[in-house]
């Protein structure tokens, strides 16, 4: 089996198959979470056999997510169909027009496969950093490493993707008589896409999910698994630097990321500013909330972020181990610079980098304090991903809303630093890491509950529509 084969071929057949027995998406989310799970499992033994077994469940779970991209879902509880080539999950294609109760199922289980995706991905981490030899401090050090990196190119990739897809206006609209022959008469439109070689170094320059299930397998297996950490660590600094010098590298890489067009859905569209776009990614609380509000979005946000991240990395580089009582909230301080700018509509070339740049201090905050007061490495690895799910569930839904997510009542980025920064003073770090991780959980399941129940009703009041006019 070639390389083509297995990368394109495959999971096309595969899909075929599924669409046929009628399998729904969110079941091979379901099978691809289930497989990264055995995989973190067989890592963390830490022998070369059981790398090879987890390598194995890597690529069975990265297989039934090519699947799942390829399965329409059906509208109103119908059964799956398959997308027709030449087109992307969540975009209308040529035989298939988009309902918008379609819409709301497609952006729920859009985001389910999201957020499994990355959680499996984050179980993996931890399996290897439980099976490392030696010593188990620097294992976690380096999974915590990996996970910072990879969660901040993921938002950065749903950010780049959706502004240059141009979700916040609708696509120009091709009349018939210029469109293809093909296209008019309902048959996909062929591929126009050559091999070339530079979009071959763009595709392993932005480590995709084949790419890193190899390089994991490989190194644990001949290496041990600290060795794939410090891999994974570097690999995701390079996918992070070319995600932001870069951007998407294929036309379809806004559908990967699981952000259709606005304009797909009559009615859903992306409001730009406070209510959804770019500031809705920066996860604000209430406390940075009201600074926004105090100064009515006069205040360009990418400045103070880039001060506040600066002086953040040089406490974070001086240590702070050293400092003690309302110093430890030194960073926090630095950090809240940004709050202002909340109220900003983010509207400017460069302000998509914003968010990125807020959750970026967040996460060496958080890392640099758990080191210094001694808070166990697996600790502060759960609390660093479930702020990345955290996360990544904002940059999502500012452009897939599913409903009231309940962010109003949410910490934000500033609420989770200032909680993490007390408890170290009073000498309670680890309980206050613990805290903010069973908080961040409650958080994520509730609005995956509320998505939920959001996208059953409008399904339901689709299909009730459809038989009245029936």
């Amino acid at each position: 089996m070639t390389v083509t084969t297995a990368v394109v071929v495959l999971p096309r057949r595969m899909a075929i198959w599924a669409a046929r027995r009628a399998l729904a998406r969110n079941s091979l989310t379901g099978i691809e979470l289930g497989f990264s799970l055995c995989a973190a499992v067989w890592f963390s033994a830490g022998k070369p056999a059981t790398a090879l077994a987890g390598g194995a469940a890597l690529g069975g779970g990265y297989l039934a997510r090519r699947v799942g991209g390829q399965l329409e879902v059906g509208p109103g509880g119908r059964p799956p169909a398959l997308l027709p080539r030449g087109t992307t999950p969540g975009t209308p294609g040529p035989r298939s027009p988009l309902r918008v109760e379609a819409y709301a199922g497609g952006a729920y289980i859009g985001w389910l496969a999201v957020i499994c995706g990355w959680a499996g991905e984050l179980a993996v981490y931890a399996g290897l950093a439980v099976g490392a030899a030696g010593s188990p401090t620097v294992a976690w050090k380096l999974a915590t490493g990996a996970a910072m990196l990879f969660a901040l190119r993921k938002v950065v990739r749903l950010c780049r993707s959706a502004l240059a897809a141009g979700y916040l206006a609708a696509p120009p609209v091709t009349p018939p008589s210029a469109q293809p022959a093909q296209d008019r008469a309902g048959a996909p439109a062929p591929e126009t896409s050559r091999f070339s070689l530079g979009l071959l170094i763009g595709q392993l320059l932005a480590v995709p999910a084949w790419a890193r299930a190899l390089a994991i397998t490989g190194t644990a297996a001949y290496y041990g698994n600290r060795t794939a950490l410090l891999v994974l660590t570097y690999c995701g600094a390079v996918a992070l630097a070319w995600s932001l010098v870069a951007g998407p590298h294929r036309p379809r890489q806004q559908a990967r990321d699981g952000l259709p067009r606005s304009a797909d859905a009559p009615g859903e569209t992306a409001a730009p500013g406070n209510g959804g776009g770019v500031a809705a990614c920066r996860d604000d609380g209430p406390i940075a909330r009201f600074a926004g509000a105090l100064v009515h979005g006069q205040l360009v946000p990418l400045p103070p972020a880039v001060a506040g991240l600066t002086a953040t990395v040089l406490l974070a580089v001086l240590g702070l181990g050293s400092l003690d009582g309302l110093v430890l909230l030194t960073p926090v301080a630095a950090m809240l610079l940004a709050a202002p700018g909340s109220a900003h509509p983010h509207d400017g070339p460069l302000d998509w980098l914003a968010p990125v740049i807020i959750q970026a201090g967040q996460y060496i905050y958080l890392a640099a304090l758990g080191l210094a007061i001694g808070i166990p490495g697996p600790v502060t690895f759960g609390l660093i991903g479930l702020v990345a799910l955290r996360q990544l569930d904002v940059a999502y839904q500012a452009w897939h809303p599913l409903g009231p997510r309940g962010a109003r009542g949410s910490l934000g980025w500033e609420g989770r630093m200032l909680v993490a920064g007390f408890s170290a003073m009073v000498g309670l770090g680890t309980a206050g890491y613990l805290a903010l991780m069973v908080y961040l959980g409650w958080l994520l399941c509730g609005n995956g509950l509320s998505g939920w129940l959001v996208a059953c009703r409008r399904i339901a009041r689709g299909g009730a529509a459809r038989a009245s006019s029936g």
